[in-house]
């Protein structure tokens, strides 16, 4: 439902939370108080702002914590892309040492597979886990791998490093595609939503004048800004921070011209 946000440019995702929290703020800062039937006097606004200063300082905390575990993800996932293209290249450069031009057939078949990563299971892969004809050419390539017959100690030894490369290259590939729905736990985001509930509430009673509320929305920016960029980060292949087939691109040019 929120996937059209990643549409957006990254500057206007973190704008757009932080602009929410001062409008919030400056409407709810007469609207509370009259509500509430609440006169404050220097001591109740003192309390108010230690109050204040206490929510801010736990939000943020919730917030530091909710970016470094959405950083983390996004690294996770990075390496996960770069181990099955690293995979990829190794099976690769196995079967060009083969010695066999038989075996050398099944270089072009991996090419396709690799191809096919980029230009149809990429843009894809955020609505299946898979494509199709990605997945008939992985299926190809390991039938031909496990077909072949060794006829020396040598080629053996080969087939062998083939058939681990070819286990890892499996399940980095399923690693991947799992980690395309990774995010941030929606209770991250409930608490945070909480959190933020609260402090515009206490900061809409302490800002009694133009410049405790100025203070107050440039508190409120800063933690708009910071939620936007958690925001952008928790989806690792989703919005313009998304990360990118790079990997395969680069290991399609190794592969071609690569002769031995």
């Amino acid at each position: 439902m929120i996937d059209w946000l990643y549409t957006l440019p990254e500057l206007l995702l973190m704008v757009l939370p932080a602009t929410t929290l001062v409008v919030l703020l400056v409407g709810l800062s007469w609207e509370l108080r009259g509500l509430l039937g609440v006169v404050l006097n220097d001591t109740h606004i003192d309390f108010v702002m230690r109050v204040e200063m206490t929510l801010f300082s736990m939000t943020s905390l919730v917030l530091v914590f909710t970016l470094v575990q959405a950083d983390t993800n996004h690294r996770q996932a990075d390496a996960l892309v770069a181990a099955e293209g690293s995979r990829i290249d190794q099976l690769d450069r196995l079967l060009a040492r083969y010695g066999d031009p038989k075996v050398g057939e099944l270089r072009p078949l991996l090419r396709d597979y690799t191809r096919s990563i980029v230009q149809h299971e990429w843009p894809a892969m955020l609505s299946s886990t898979g494509n199709e004809e990605t997945i008939k050419a992985f299926a190809i390539v390991s039938h031909r791998i496990l077909a072949i017959d060794p006829a020396t100690p040598r080629q053996s030894l080969i087939v062998g490093e083939m058939l681990k490369s070819l286990d890892a290259t499996t399940e980095s590939r399923a690693a991947h595609l799992n980690a395309v729905t990774v995010g941030l736990p929606s209770l991250y985001w409930e608490v945070i939503a909480f959190a933020l509930v609260m402090l515009i509430s206490v900061s809409g009673l302490a800002a009694t004048n133009r410049f405790r509320t100025m203070v107050l929305a440039a508190q409120l920016t800063s933690l708009g800004v910071f939620v936007g960029f958690d925001f952008i980060m928790d989806r690792p292949f989703q919005g313009r921070h998304a990360i990118v087939p790079d990997t395969f691109h680069q290991i399609l040019v190794r592969m071609e011209q690569r002769t031995e």
